[in-house]
């Protein structure tokens, strides 16, 4: 059956993030080309229409403003619609098999207006070694997790499904997607630093960096574990100053102007 009868989706505009485990096609792309799928088979190319949308699971990464080139030959709209199968109208994302990057745009914006800050203590995370976690440990503000979990507290009261979820224990959260548009304060952050801490305790990490939790799962041990609540405590201060007084904000960024000075967020 000829596929011209199909109907091609929208033009859609939105944005592209390209990390390590993204396509090749797409990480060894520039900002004003066009990147086509070398097979028209999954993974797609996913267009993510906002930016509270676009999920970042992995770091480091690039982030593009992509436009959906829509299909042309008989084969094209045939993959499209394959691609498009399941999605509901406002799924908030288009797959897509090929895209035209417009512009490459600072991975800051997704973790808000401070997003430069979130992002020095996600590098701090990813060259972490275990003499730092250590200092970061020893050095974390006795009263950094209450201040952590009044920070969230705030945050929720914004949120449009917040109240389901305040006063509860929130001293060691990375995310709350059901709160709201956003996931926390600062996007996916919270999350990322997380990944990168994890990912440096297991490539620079000594023996026991890990123990196992509850339900039986792999999880960080001290010092490592106490260095990543220190480094949310600080992306918290500095990624979302509006949540957090000064007592409080330096209570949060103690271990980190201990162990990287008091100029660095």
């Amino acid at each position: 059956m000829s596929m011209k009868g199909l109907a091609a989706p929208r033009e859609a505009t939105g944005f592209v993030f390209v990390s390590g485990t993204s396509r090749d096609c797409l990480k060894a792309a520039t900002a004003g080309t066009r990147v086509t799928l070398p097979t028209f088979t999954p993974p797609w190319i996913v267009v993510e229409h906002s930016l509270e949308r676009v999920p970042v699971t992995r770091w480091p990464g690039r982030l593009f403003r992509a436009r959906v080139v829509p299909p042309v030959t008989d084969e094209e709209r045939a993959a499209m619609a394959r691609a498009a199968g399941g999605l509901s109208s406002g799924a908030g994302f288009t797959r897509a098999i090929a895209v035209d990057l417009l512009a490459e745009l600072s991975p800051s914006v997704l973790f808000g207006p401070h997003g430069d800050n979130v992002i020095r203590v996600l590098e701090a995370g990813l060259a972490l070694d275990e003499e730092g976690a250590r200092k970061l440990a020893s050095a974390r503000h006795p009263e950094a997790a209450e201040e952590y979990h009044k920070a969230w507290d705030r945050w929720l009261v914004d949120q449009p499904e917040g109240e389901h979820y305040r006063n509860q224990d929130h001293a060691s959260t990375l995310s709350i997607p059901g709160a709201g548009p956003s996931r926390s304060p600062i996007g996916h952050g919270f999350s990322l630093i997380w990944w990168v801490v994890t990912k440096s305790a297991q490539h620079r990490g000594r023996a026991r960096s890990f123990t196992l939790d509850e339900d039986g799962d792999p999880a960080l041990a001290d010092p490592w574990e106490s260095a990543l609540s220190a480094l949310l405590d600080t992306a918290m201060a500095c990624g979302a100053p509006h949540l957090s007084d000064s007592e409080a904000a330096t209570v949060l960024s103690t271990a980190w102007h201990a162990v990287f000075g008091p100029e660095d967020v």
